[in-house]
């Protein structure tokens, strides 16, 4: 089932055609500076060169920031899951009119290829780009380690990075029009809104990780052995820890000695397949303080054994 879904942000959309302006006229400046053709003249295609390279280093800045916050860094994490499959449809499948081997939704936006393709370009093709495009900058400088050898070497990669991003363009450009209609995709980019495939056991599971992420009552995850696997913002705030701080760490981190024998049994009937509920215990803060909470806990099964135990706490503390 498809519906209409605003999948591309404002920063999103604004990043995107950003970057693409800039590449293009980086292009278009730097091939000038390498007298490929006369528009702007040499002097001024260096400046507007220059000029649009700190640009796009800024740009480049707050859109990794952007992915940080956001989790759409995880779009672009790789997989090889259809990826034969994918490759036969663009070489032969397409020109058939044969049915895309995957579905965009909003939660996977890339198939195997692109997600391969947009990661290259970002790990590889582009810092290489702006190292070497600063490294030419400012040779000059008085503490330069570049001799007029390793100067030669920087332009041929970074004309090298050039072209590169010269063919990924062109192929990109294509590829947007085989969507749908030939201006699906274009018009998606400039709209925020696409008909895409929608998963309704996807959406509820990520609407689910959102409501936990959300939630004002602490979530909670352990393994088997007693560790923490994860754990929300709630749950850190409660017991005023980082994330660094607690994952990893044994639960007997967060009770003291009066009461860890408690939690133990707790555990223990947990993992016996025994889930509880609405218990008011005591945790031992960060700061060495101690508390009250209703705990909840659940076993976590995976292939039908019990993998762990998650659940909720809910402060009382106040009350």
């Amino acid at each position: 089932m498809k519906k209409s879904t605003y999948i591309y942000g404002r920063f999103e959309r604004f990043w995107h055609w950003s970057q693409a302006l800039l590449i293009f006229f980086l292009v278009l400046t730097g091939f000038e500076v390498h007298s490929s053709y006369h528009i702007f003249g040499f002097e001024n295609a260096v400046n507007w060169h220059n000029l649009a390279a700190w640009a796009f280093l800024i740009l480049i800045i707050f859109a990794i920031f952007w992915h940080f916050v956001t989790g759409e860094w995880r779009q672009y994490v790789p997989t090889t899951k259809y990826m034969k499959a994918q490759i036969n449809y663009y070489i032969f499948g397409i020109f058939k009119g044969a049915p895309h081997p995957t579905h965009k939704t909003i939660y996977n936006k890339f198939n195997p290829l692109q997600r391969f393709t947009y990661l290259g370009l970002k790990l590889i093709v582009i810092p290489v780009q702006v190292i070497s495009g600063f490294l030419f900058l400012y040779y000059m400088s008085p503490n330069t380690v570049l001799d007029h050898g390793g100067l030669n070497t920087v332009a041929v990669l970074h004309t090298l990075g050039a072209f590169l991003l010269i063919v990924f363009i062109i192929i990109h450009v294509y590829l947007t029009t085989t969507g749908e209609t030939p201006l699906t995709s274009i018009k998606a980019m400039l709209t925020g809104w696409e008909e895409v495939h929608v998963d309704k056991d996807e959406e509820n599971r990520e609407h689910l990780k959102s409501a936990v992420q959300k939630s004002v009552a602490g979530y909670y995850r352990i393994n088997t052995n007693g560790y923490y696997e994860d754990v929300n913002e709630a749950w850190l705030n409660l017991y005023g820890y980082s994330k660094d701080e607690i994952i990893g760490k044994h639960y007997s981190l967060s009770r003291d000695k009066e009461n860890l024998k408690e939690l133990d049994d707790i555990v223990l009937n947990v993992l016996q397949g025994k889930p509880m509920s609405n218990m008011m215990v005591i945790r031992k803060c960060k700061d060495g303080s101690l508390k009250k909470h209703f705990l909840s806990v659940n076993p976590v099964y995976e292939n039908d054994e019990i993998a762990g135990m998650e659940g909720f706490i809910l402060d009382i503390d106040d009350k």
